[in-house]
């Protein structure tokens, strides 16, 4: 059968100022099902909106070109009232065609999307999706699918409870053939050369954050073999050319023990020579001893979730780190060598005015390469959306603004109830302004790391302009 899947965009106006900031991320969710879909005899046109910037009318021109008997998406919240209005087009066009969707926002609201669509998966959808493609290549509705809520009439039918996979290593590598991998970047603080694409060593998380969404996916940490992992980045380097891999993990390595094993098969060989990588951790997973192999390897850059500068505000969302040992850990890779990037979030629950300037002055106080602030949203999947669900403070389902950049202030889902929208936006702005226009970070990023080129300063300055006189004359 002839599948469309699509990786939705996210709309510029939706980010305003911010959408400058935006680029094309490979999209590891879709290569899998486009893969396993592929593997199983389907011929598959896997359409990445974020890369190809087509909008509607784009994404309905592929098609009428395709002609295919199936169409799937990958449905985030940001995306989820864009795609309603995608499918009501699509099937007054192709009245016969078949669509199911995946991801978290498919999967927490399949009620949603039910009523034009035929199929939501749920979960890791790999074996879920081939398995209903099969059935209705049979002619039978998949009803009984583990992990496949159907419309059957009137009704929604859930089928039974998939079981998460434990043997990654049986996955097939993603076919990034099937995507247009070239256009892919890991946003201006993540590429360093190109082609660059994603790469998985695990899945799920063993940590409980209240902001992260992520356990809706798989709340059970399994990782695959260091082998295995390894023999991707071979397949991909021969096959594509690939000369950066983004490790799309919650938190890669998984201790020191994993992450110096890691480098030692990288270096025996000789990819370390080869590719770059960089990678998303905790500053308490790593030591010393670990960092200084993750850059023989290749790593040569590390995204940290730090969050914030106070302690208690970290305690009370489960983060389960310190300031310190954060400050500690930047100060490791800056001595080996391997820039960083911190991520930051302003207006956490209870947060006050106060702590988040403490946080602003701690940001800029650490020896980090590059940082990203942004403002703390109650995902749907985490469990600060339920909590505020279920306490009465969150009844928003204009989804299209639960967005970290949304710039408007009478627009944005936030999770504070101490400061406004318009008292965090500008906290958002006074942050980015203070890291980034330092003399001595300017110069470092121009001069030594030479990664931001000058259209990404110029668009880094741009989201902060408005604000810039009044922040100038706060410095």
């Amino acid at each position: 059968m002839r599948i469309f899947i699509l990786n939705p965009s996210i709309r510029d106006e939706q980010f305003g100022r911010f959408a400058a900031l935006l680029e094309p991320m490979p999209c590891i969710g879709v290569a899998y099902v486009a893969t396993f879909l592929s593997k199983a005899g389907h011929e598959v046109l896997a359409y990445d909106d974020f890369a190809l910037r087509g909008g509607t009318a784009g994404v309905l021109a592929a098609m009428e070109t395709f002609n295919p008997h199936i169409f799937a998406a990958s449905v985030l919240t940001p995306v989820a009232t864009d795609i309603k209005a995608l499918l009501r087009k699509i099937k007054d066009r192709w009245p016969d065609i078949k669509m199911f969707l995946g991801n978290i926002h498919a999967d927490l609201f399949p009620e949603e999307f039910l009523d034009v669509a035929d199929a939501v998966v749920h979960g890791e959808g790999e074996h879920a999706s081939v398995e209903l493609v099969k059935a209705w290549e049979e002619g039978r509705s998949g009803e009984g699918i583990a992990g496949i809520t159907l419309r059957v009439g009137d009704q929604l039918r859930t089928g039974p409870k998939r079981a998460l996979p434990t043997n990654l290593d049986a996955y097939p590598f993603p076919d990034w053939g099937l995507l247009p991998y070239s256009r892919y970047s890991l946003l201006p603080l993540g590429t360093i050369q190109k082609p660059i694409v994603a790469i998985a060593a695990s899945r799920g998380c063993p940590f409980r954050c209240t902001y992260c969404s992520i356990e809706n996916q798989g709340k059970i940490y399994r990782k695959r073999s260091i082998k295995n992992v390894v023999d991707e980045i071979e397949y991909g380097v021969r096959t594509w050319g690939i000369k950066q891999y983004g490790f799309m993990d919650p938190i890669f390595p998984m201790g020191p023990k994993h992450g110096i094993e890691f480098s030692k098969e990288m270096i025996r060989r000789g990819l370390n020579d080869k590719i770059v990588w960089l990678a998303e951790c905790r500053t308490d997973v790593v030591d010393k001893e670990s960092l200084v192999w993750l850059k023989k390897s290749g790593c040569r850059r590390m995204v940290f979730g730090i969050e914030s500068g106070v302690d208690t505000l970290l305690k009370a969302v489960k983060k389960q780190n310190t300031a310190d040992r954060s400050r500690q850990t930047i100060q490791w890779c800056r001595e080996v060598g391997i820039t960083t990037v911190g991520l930051f979030m302003i207006g956490l629950p209870n947060e006050t005015p106060e702590q988040t300037q403490q946080t602003i002055e701690y940001a800029c106080s650490l020896e980090l390469d590059f940082a990203k602030f942004a403002i703390t949203v109650p995902f749907p999947g985490s469990e600060l959306y339920r909590e505020q669900v279920a306490s009465g403070i969150l009844t928003r389902k204009d989804w299209e603004n639960y967005t970290t950049f949304n710039p408007d202030q009478n627009r944005i889902v936030v999770a504070s109830q101490v400061q406004s929208p318009d008292q965090l936006l500008q906290s958002l702005r006074e942050a980015t302004f203070r890291f980034y226009m330092r003399p001595r970070l300017i110069a470092r990023q121009l001069v030594k790391i030479r990664s931001i080129d000058a259209r990404q300063m110029a668009a880094g300055i741009w989201s902060v302009i408005p604000d810039a006189r009044r922040l100038i004359m706060d410095v």
